[in-house]
């Protein structure tokens, strides 16, 4: 007995070393056993959709090529991890899988990562109809020199960036349920939102523009309004025209402060945009900016008492999140990475995303819950996790290609100004909040979301950034410098306020 303790002792410490052993990546289930077929494929995807695809999509290409095929997932973090990965153009990756769609048309085809896909043709065409959704296109337009489509990438399925929010937190604090972006900036919710770090993530960015460029729609609107006769214009000539930019300017800026007033209500800025949703349930939070199928698992897991998520107004997209094979894929991993892609597009891979488990040809686990890109499959949703048609339902306010291009020259000064700059922004909230005056409470809010940007300085940062990457020149050193000016421009706007409020 007395060595049975210094042998017990030696396995438990030994035991980590053991597990360590055993221990995976989440990937090592799929890796290839025997002679199946191994497909690469890199992704800010959760678990459980890339559980639930690998599985499908082994099932589906046994079924149709006799053969077996595990997916060996790279999982760099979100979305812009995958495109900072992506930028070394690392070798031994096949497909590129989830991210909006600007991630791909803006982040990656431009800089040669992705290649032209030759895709089945009667499956593009029942795939796509059509080729946008609200004035948002579903695929790259490429085509080859006889008029085939050789896209890029290729939507898989749909997403929508609302809110979600708590009940009982709201009840408790006697809010009525968001409706509006606007909504959360309410004084009431002072370090009760919860949002996603955009420089980590891809999904929070888009969800952050949506907030702009409802702005800028509500300025385009009031200038047609006063000026009907300049809605007749084409969009380039009315691009040009000077009050068009200034009416469009001033409502960047009004959504900018916006998204100040939001961000100083914070809790804080998640590596995850996964988390936002999963801390409102939990009650950490009483609401924060979110895609859709987050918040839709959220509230299934934890009820509709304790999660629920609502689309802002006429003031979210729908948008596709997309899927590309890159580019050096070749001979036989090519071959299988158009399969993945028909397998995505299929009826099969379509309704594995949206179907409950158990239903037949659905996930086996949990539904993604997320929206199909094809319109055909809408016409029969027996045994769907949610229900609603997109093709039917959207219309009137949808992302804008040429408004979205200003999304990657303004995360990095939203980054200055929400995490660079957060105590100072939260000081400043703090001593506006101390003054007794609701009317001088206020006009200090308004203060504060006076952003010392305009969309002006946007455009110069793009047009210098482009300039600096033409001539080959050092942009961490200048992305490093800019993002210090901007801290200390927006630092010192905040220092301003929270003076003029204790005077």
């Amino acid at each position: 007995m007395r060595l049975a303790y210094p042998i017990l002792f030696a396995l438990l410490l030994g035991l980590p070393f053991v597990l360590r052993h055993f221990q995976t990546d989440g990937t090592d289930a799929e890796r290839p056993q025997g002679d199946a077929l191994k497909l690469v494929v890199v992704t800010p995807h959760n678990g459980d959709i890339r559980g639930e695809f690998a599985t499908a999509f082994d099932r589906w290409y046994r079924q149709h090529y006799r053969a077996s095929v595990v997916i060996d997932y790279h999982v760099p973090g979100g979305t812009s991890d995958m495109i900072r990965l992506l930028a070394n153009k690392p070798t031994g990756l096949d497909v590129a899988w989830g991210g909006g769609d600007y991630t791909f048309y803006h982040d990656l085809q431009p800089k040669g990562i992705l290649q032209p896909m030759h895709l089945d043709p009667p499956l593009m065409r029942a795939a796509f109809p059509h080729d946008a959704l609200a004035g948002v296109r579903l695929y790259d337009p490429t085509k080859d020199s006889a008029g085939n489509p050789t896209p890029q990438w290729v939507g898989a399925c749909l997403s929508s960036f609302g809110i979600t929010y708590n009940p009982q937190l709201y009840q408790a604090l006697e809010l009525s349920p968001p409706q509006t972006w606007a909504d959360l900036t309410n004084p009431k919710l002072f370090r009760l939102i919860a949002l996603a770090d955009p420089a980590h993530s891809g999904s929070a960015s888009v969800a952050y523009m949506m907030v702009i460029q409802r702005a800028m729609a509500d300025a385009e609107e009031e200038l047609f309004s006063r000026r009907p006769e300049l809605k007749k214009l084409p969009r380039p000539e009315l691009a040009r025209r000077a009050e068009y930019r200034d009416a469009i300017s001033a409502g960047w800026k009004r959504g900018m402060g916006e998204l100040v007033l939001i961000a100083a209500n914070a809790r804080y800025f998640t590596d995850s945009s996964e988390i936002v949703p999963t801390d409102v349930g939990r009650g950490e939070a009483a609401a924060g900016m979110s895609i859709d199928f987050y918040a839709r698992v959220t509230e299934e897991t934890v009820g509709a008492d304790r999660s629920q998520f609502v689309l802002p107004r006429a003031a979210t997209a729908i948008t596709p999140d997309a899927v590309a094979i890159l580019s050096g894929t070749s001979g036989r991993q090519l071959e299988l990475a158009t399969r993945f892609v028909e397998f995505l597009l299929s009826r099969e891979g379509q309704l594995l995303w949206i179907l409950r488990p158990g239903e037949p040809g659905g996930p086996i686990r949990r539904s993604p819950r997320r929206m199909p890109v094809r319109a055909d499959v809408y016409a029969n949703q027996t045994g769907w996790a949610d229900h609603g048609n997109p093709f039917i339902e959207s219309g009137g306010f949808n992302q804008r290609g040429q408004w979205m291009g200003l999304m990657s020259d303004t995360s990095p000064i939203w980054i200055a100004a929400w995490i660079d700059s957060r105590d100072a922004l939260t000081d400043a909230c703090v001593a506006i909040l101390s003054v007794k005056d609701p009317t001088r409470c206020a006009a200090l809010f308004a203060v504060l979301a006076d952003v010392p940007v305009t969309m002006q300085d946007v455009e110069r940062r793009q047009a210098e950034r482009t300039a600096l990457e033409q001539s080959h020149g050092d942009a961490n050193l200048w992305n490093a410098r800019q993002r210090i000016l901007w801290s200390d421009r927006f630092r010192k706007h905040y220092f301003e306020v929270a003076a003029e409020a204790r005077q």
